[in-house]
């Protein structure tokens, strides 16, 4: 089951990757405001969020470390899913799940 569940994430990302343009991608990629707001949302007011939330329910040290590690981890293929489903921005989406990996990368 596990087999078939990777799988299918993986051509349902590969998918959703296949629909953006690459010219859309670039433009996006160029978008320094949205990629900057979407980055600092992503590695600073998520994360705070988090430990704010760890705080305000005194969470067992597990389940703490286990949310600030979610929470402080790049975007991924959901974000992408979403705003597939939602008909939002693909590309931006793309473009921003992108840009944290790769800066996320440089936070390791």
């Amino acid at each position: 089951a596990s087999i078939v569940t990777n799988f299918l994430l993986f051509f349902l990302v590969m998918g959703m990757a296949s629909t953006v343009d690459i010219r859309d991608m670039r433009t996006q990629l160029r978008n320094t405001r949205g990629i900057s707001i979407g980055l600092f949302c992503q590695f600073a007011l998520l994360p705070f969020f988090g430990y704010l939330m760890v705080k305000i329910f005194s969470l067992p040290p597990p389940v703490g470390v286990t949310l600030l590690i979610v929470v402080s981890s790049p975007g991924g293929s959901y974000s992408n899913w979403w705003c597939s489903l939602l008909n939002a921005d693909l590309a931006l989406s793309v473009s921003m799940t992108t840009a944290s990996t790769i800066l996320s990368l440089g936070f390791l």
